[in-house]
């Protein structure tokens, strides 16, 4: 699966990361709910984040799936991407508190969410950490609807999503 290098969104636009979205990725960590209710470890340092970076746009050469900066206004606010697996795509994201409130993880979702459908996925998977009630209400509004629950190695809950067939 090609991923685009860009989608516009009704609210702001997607772009693939790019090396320098390091920064990006170092101050999404610095944000207290975001290891919280995702897979971002905490406090990640600069050869860290650079490193994730690498590795993501790593996985989009090898057409395993990436990311994509959200930009609000031309200012990186947040990351969505995509991992490509054997039961089909699944999304997951995380948003600077700037990024929030504005339409702007709703509009990403539903952007990647359709291209992925245009390009033969016939649905669209997501998980949420149980609790995680802000990210539930951007899958919901992206016609997305919860399939079951299940617990990670770690004891870590989680709620599994798919797209409206």
């Amino acid at each position: 699966m090609e991923l685009p290098d860009v989608l516009d969104l009704p609210v702001g636009r997607l772009r693939s990361v790019e090396p320098a979205d390091w920064r990006l990725d170092h101050a999404l960590s610095r944000v207290p709910d975001v290891p919280q209710w995702t897979y971002y470890p905490a406090e990640v340092s600069e050869a860290e984040a650079r490193a994730r970076i690498a590795r993501s746009i790593e996985q989009r050469v090898d057409g395993r799936g990436g990311r994509f900066v959200a930009e609000l206004e031309g200012r990186p606010v947040g990351t969505i991407g995509v991992s490509v697996r054997v039961d089909g795509p699944h999304l997951y994201y995380a948003f600077l508190p700037e990024g929030r409130g504005r339409g702007l993880a709703t509009s990403a979702v539903r952007a990647l969410t359709s291209w992925a459908v245009a390009h033969g996925a016939p649905r669209v998977h997501a998980r949420t950490m149980l609790g995680n009630a802000a990210s539930e209400r951007v899958l919901e509004r992206s016609s997305f609807v919860p399939v079951g629950v299940e617990v990670e190695p770690g004891g870590v809950t989680l709620t599994r999503w798919v797209t409206r067939p």
